[in-house]
């Protein structure tokens, strides 16, 4: 299927003039967004939490976690991401796309604005 970065933006939710511009590697299998620590200190935004989380390797680990609003293509949404070490990548993970009404052309290798269905 093939992977691709995006551009995107990550702001504190409390302080949103506090905004980092970011690139991060598309990942559908990922639930959750991951941003490095350190990026998120920048920001201003702390940890609230853990959340277990099961790597592709088996391993269940606890993560801390913070809130965030990511936005990306003019869309906006709060996100719960990882708090990740200073080395980890950032991914966009399904919930983000999902809550931004965004799915995966992967033979583009872009992201395509969804209809979500309410019935």
């Amino acid at each position: 299927m093939g992977t691709f970065n995006v551009k995107f933006t990550v702001r504190n939710p409390v302080h949103p003039e506090r905004v980092l511009q970011l690139e991060g590697l598309v990942d559908t299998g990922a639930h959750f967004t991951q941003i490095p620590r350190t990026l998120l200190e920048q920001l201003g935004i702390a940890p609230f939490g853990t959340r277990r989380v099961q790597y592709a390797d088996g391993t269940v680990v606890s993560k801390p976690v913070a809130l965030a609003e990511i936005l990306i293509d003019q869309e906006v949404t709060p996100a719960i991401v990882l708090y990740e070490g200073p080395t980890d990548l950032i991914l966009i993970g399904a919930t983000t796309l999902e809550n931004l009404n965004l799915g995966v052309d992967p033979l583009r290798k872009t992201l395509i604005p969804l209809v979500p269905r309410q019935v």
